[in-house]
C-alpha cells in the first residue's frame, strides 16, 4: 500500500460513498478488480491520507505499474486501468484545496484527530465554504468561508478566511469585541461567532473554541 500524493486536492469525504467506498472502523475502502479479474485495486482513505494498492490473486503486491521503465502490454494494461480510476476519484471525490492557510490546516488535522471528522464542501456556488458537524447529531459546528472583511465590520477591503463558531449567548457578549471576535458571519448572532483565522487569534486559542462549539451542537 503506498500513499498518494493529491497535490492541492482535498478529499470530499461526503462522495465518497457515492462513488463505492465502504465506511470501516479505520476510514474508507474501496476496491474493484482489474485487468480481466487477475488483479485487485484497493484504495484507502485513512487519517486524511489517501493510499493505493494493487494485488494478485494471492495478495501479493503488484508495484510494476507504478515503474516509469517498466513496459510491455500488460504492465501498460495495468497502468492504464490503474490511472483511469484514481482520475475518476480525484473527478468525483476531491476539490481544490481551498483554503492555503497553514493555521487552517493545523485546524482541520486538530478535528481530523480528535473527532475524526473532515471538512465537508456543501454548495457548489460556494467553493471557498466547508463545514464541520458531528457524526452523531449531524449538526454543525464550524463553518470556513472566505469574506471581505468590510462585512465584518472592519475598516478594510481584504477578502479573509474565517470560521464561524457557535458560543454561550450570554459569554458572547462580553467576548464579541469586533477586533478579534465577531458576530457570527451568515449565522445566528445570538450563539455563533466568528474569527478571522489570519494568525490575530492563535490556533491554540481557536482549538479551544472549536471544542467548545462541538460539546454545543447537540440536539
Amino acid at each position: 500500500m503506498r500513499e498518494v500524493d493529491l497535490k492541492n486536492k482535498t478529499v470530499d469525504v461526503a462522495k465518497l460513498e457515492q462513488f463505492g467506498f465502504v465506511k470501516t472502523a479505520d476510514g474508507y475502502h474501496y476496491e474493484k478488480r482489474i485487468c480481466d479479474e487477475q488483479l485487485l485495486l484497493s484504495l484507502d482513505f485513512i487519517d486524511g491520507k489517501f493510499f493505493s494498492n494493487v494485488a494478485d490473486s494471492f495478495g501479493e503486491e503488484y508495484n510494476l505499474h507504478l515503474v516509469e521503465s517498466s513496459v510491455g502490454a500488460y504492465v501498460g494494461a495495468v497502468r492504464e486501468e490503474y490511472e483511469k480510476i484514481l482520475a475518476a476519484f480525484v473527478e468525483n471525490c476531491c476539490k481544490e484545496n481551498i483554503f492555503q492557510a497553514e493555521i487552517i490546516k493545523n485546524l482541520v488535522e486538530y478535528v481530523r484527530e480528535k473527532y475524526g471528522d473532515e471538512l465537508e464542501f456543501l454548495w457548489e456556488k460556494f467553493p471557498k465554504a466547508a463545514i464541520l458537524r458531528r457524526k452523531d447529531t449531524k449538526k454543525w459546528y464550524a463553518v470556513i468561508i472566505n469574506v471581505n472583511e468590510k462585512k465584518l465590520g472592519l475598516d478594510a477591503d481584504n477578502e479573509v478566511e474565517v470560521i464561524d463558531l457557535r458560543g454561550n449567548p450570554e459569554e458572547l457578549k462580553e467576548l464579541v469585541d469586533g477586533v478579534n471576535y465577531f458576530a457570527g458571519y451568515h449565522m445566528n448572532k445570538r450563539s455563533w461567532f466568528t474569527i478571522r483565522l489570519d494568525g490575530s487569534v492563535s490556533l491554540e486559542k481557536i482549538c479551544e473554541y472549536v471544542d467548545k462549539s462541538y460539546t454545543l451542537a447537540i440536539k
